[in-house]
């Protein structure tokens, strides 16, 4: 499945949660180039910013993070 831009989706954090974010900018890098396929993105639930506080990571609580989502980390589309 293919995503695009303001699509909401699941993906499994490193942090062991699985978090809600909205898809800002895709990044895809040219033939030749180091890097790897993903997205910029924003958390955009408050409880799941909360649940990774919980876990450790330094996030304030009223925060919507900017966080790097791996195409490997996405679990589905939701809506």
């Amino acid at each position: 499945m293919k995503y695009k831009i303001n699509d909401k989706v699941l993906v499994k954090s490193f942090a062991k949660s699985n978090v809600k974010v909205k898809l800002i900018n895709r990044y895809s890098p040219k033939k030749g180039e180091l890097g790897v396929d993903g997205w910029d993105a924003i958390i955009y639930d408050p409880e799941d910013v909360r649940k990774l506080i919980k876990e450790g990571v330094p996030y304030e609580k009223n925060e919507k993070p900017k966080v790097w989502v791996f195409d490997f980390h996405i679990i589905k589309k939701i809506s």
